[in-house]
């Protein structure tokens, strides 16, 4: 734990200051024919905004299979926008309800090699495993958590350099217990999952089920047993999930709920009713409704910019509104404005480039295939193979129109 955290407070020190400049913000893309909100082309979605888009799901198999029919039929329309629009394309594999649960070690070393060679095979940016199913809640089961460890440890193994490896976890006393401590020491990145705090069930609260409190507490509570994200990982690591969803309790319990889109909100309540969007609550038909609203998307996403946290994720794109007025992630943007995609220009000697850095160069942006490197440009003569070009060198921000 000694060696962890001096590792910790190193690299630390230098995501917080990249974290500053380029925040992420990750949007999740459901890959299914019918998701909540209704058709959304890759190529419709916001370029300006997002910095990632995360493909869900690809689905762990028995035997350690990984079955990517739901993501192929996306990938290649995925990688040709991204790479057109300075995105980086993530595929997340699992998902809430899938059972990781019943493979064997050697399932879990065959499936991570096979998300390895689709990873590399395809070219993708990440890696992203979203590990929701265990067999007990309240209290760990070391068995299982130590089975999710040890997938991340297997592609943190595999992986070139230029992969980033992530991982889904929950806070609380429910779940938070079986997610492992050390899951950092593998991942790139630890997804917070800060929705869900409220629903149906019989002990829930009738609120927002991401009101502020609930994730200020997940981030930073030092109660015991709360398994907050301080408790456990550094915040360097953690990226702030954010809904697009949003849930009613009829007849004002946790009986029956509802989840509905930010545009059923903004038709049903906001335009329909009168309702002010930034109020977050109301009550129709016997249902109390409670959404996630801009100022509180806000609000959050300044705490994580203040706080240099490296960003944010959506649950889930197709779920916002259709209408740029009442757009959740223009509101993200606004506070986490995605960074010029010419922000990193290269540097003479003594700057020193090593594998997966990025920088731009005479209007293209490169990263490093072998370092490291001293004093080498692309256009160098015999070491134009130490380079790969990862699109021109511009940006179409709405909220940084320089142009480079």
């Amino acid at each position: 734990m000694i060696r962890k955290s001096l590792l910790t407070l190193c690299f630390g020190a230098v995501l917080s200051a990249q974290a500053t400049q380029c925040p992420r913000v990750e949007g999740a893309y459901a890959t299914w024919q019918y998701p909540l909100g209704g058709s959304l082309a890759i190529e419709e979605l916001n370029s300006d905004a997002l910095t990632h888009i995360i493909l869900a799901f690809a689905f762990p198999t028995e035997g350690g299979g990984l079955d990517t029919r739901l993501v192929d039929t996306h990938i290649n329309d995925a990688l040709q926008f991204g790479r057109s629009n300075n995105i980086s394309i993530i595929l997340s594999i699992g998902g809430a309800g899938v059972n990781f649960l019943n493979l064997t070690k050697a399932d879990l070393n065959a499936l991570a090699k096979n998300i390895a060679d689709y990873a590399i095979q395809h070219r993708l940016d990440g890696i992203d495993i979203d590990w929701e199913h265990f067999s007990t809640n309240e209290q760990p089961n070391p068995i299982k958590s130590g089975n999710h460890l040890y997938l991340l440890k297997r592609l943190h193994e595999l992986f070139p350099q230029e992969i980033d490896l992530g991982t889904d976890v929950e806070a609380g006393f429910w779940n938070g217990p079986n997610y492992h401590q050390d899951l950092d020491v593998y991942a790139d990145y630890i997804r917070f999952m800060a929705y869900n705090f409220t629903g149906q069930w019989p002990a829930s609260f009738i609120n927002h089920h991401s009101a502020w409190l609930y994730t200020q507490m997940g981030l930073e509570s030092d109660i015991p047993g709360i398994n907050s994200m301080m408790q456990k990982y550094p915040k360097e690591k953690t990226l702030l999930g954010l809904p697009f969803y949003h849930k009613g309790f009829v007849d004002g319990q946790s009986e029956q709920v509802s989840i509905v889109t930010t545009d059923h909100i903004v038709e049903k309540s906001v335009k329909d009713r009168g309702v002010d969007f930034n109020s977050g609550h109301a009550i129709a038909d016997n249902t109390h409704w409670y959404w996630e609203t801009p100022e509180l998307i806000k609000k959050k996403s300044q705490f994580i910019k203040d706080n240099h946290y490296p960003g944010v994720f959506i649950w889930e794109l197709h779920q916002d509104s259709k209408d740029p007025d009442y757009q959740l992630l223009n509101a993200i943007a606004e506070v986490l404005p995605k960074c010029d995609a010419c922000s990193a220009q290269w540097q003479s000697y003594p700057t020193i480039y090593n594998q997966g850095d990025t920088f731009s160069f005479n209007g293209q942006n490169y990263r490093v295939k072998s370092g490291p490197i001293y004093d080498i440009t692309p256009d160098t003569s015999g070491h134009e193979h130490r380079f790969s070009k990862i699109g021109n060198c511009k940006t179409n921000s709405t909220f940084n129109k320089t142009v480079l």
